[in-house]
C-alpha cells in the first residue's frame, strides 16, 4: 500500500474506472478519493454516492475560488457570501436583479447578514446596487471562461458517471 506522502490519488481513481483526469485537473492530488478498495462507515447510509457528490460540491467551490483569485477568496470565507453571490449572479443573467429581503427569504437567511455580504461584494466590486436591487458587475467576466466552464462541465459529468457506475454496480 503506498503512503500517503507518494500517493497518487488520480491514478488509483483512474485504475478503478472512477475518475476522469482532466475533469479534475485542478486537483490532481485531491484527498477527495472514491477507490473501490476503501468500505465507507456502514453506518453512513449510500456513502459512496454522498462522497461523489462532496467531492463536486468542493470541486466547484474551489474552482470558483480559484477563478476569482486570491482577493475573492479572502474575502469569502464563507458559504453564505458564495451563495448569496450566486443567486444574485443568477438573477443578474436572468436580467432581473434581486433586493435583499428576496435574498434573504429565498435562500433562508437573516436579512441582516445578506446585507452585509452584498456590502462586502460592492466594496470589492463584484456586486452594484440598482435603486432598492442587486446585480453583479462585469468583473465577473474572467479571463479564459470558456475553458474554465468546460472544466467544471466535465467535472459534472465525471460525477454523473461514477454515480451511474456505482448506481449498475448495487443493481
Amino acid at each position: 500500500m503506498a503512503t500517503p506522502t507518494n500517493r497518487d490519488p488520480a491514478s488509483e481513481m483512474e485504475s478503478a474506472g472512477l475518475f476522469d483526469e482532466k475533469a479534475w485537473q485542478s486537483d490532481p492530488v485531491s484527498d477527495f478519493v472514491l477507490v473501490r478498495e476503501v468500505q465507507p462507515p456502514r453506518r453512513i447510509e449510500m456513502a459512496r454516492e454522498r462522497m461523489l457528490m462532496c467531492r463536486l460540491y468542493l470541486g466547484l467551490i474551489r474552482s470558483m475560488s480559484d477563478d476569482y483569485g486570491a482577493e475573492f477568496a479572502a474575502h469569502s470565507d464563507s458559504a453564505t457570501f458564495r451563495t448569496i453571490g450566486i443567486y444574485v449572479f443568477l438573477r443578474t443573467v436572468m436580467c432581473s436583479p434581486v433586493r435583499a429581503s428576496t435574498i434573504a427569504q429565498v435562500l433562508k437567511l437573516p436579512r441582516v447578514t445578506v446585507l452585509r455580504r452584498l456590502q462586502e461584494m460592492v466594496k470589492h466590486g463584484y456586486v452594484e446596487r440598482v435603486g432598492n436591487a442587486y446585480r453583479v458587475t462585469d468583473k465577473v467576466n474572467i479571463p479564459d471562461l470558456s475553458r474554465k466552464l468546460e472544466r467544471r462541465v466535465d467535472m459534472i459529468i465525471e460525477t454523473a458517471r461514477a454515480l451511474s457506475e456505482l448506481d449498475r454496480r448495487q443493481a
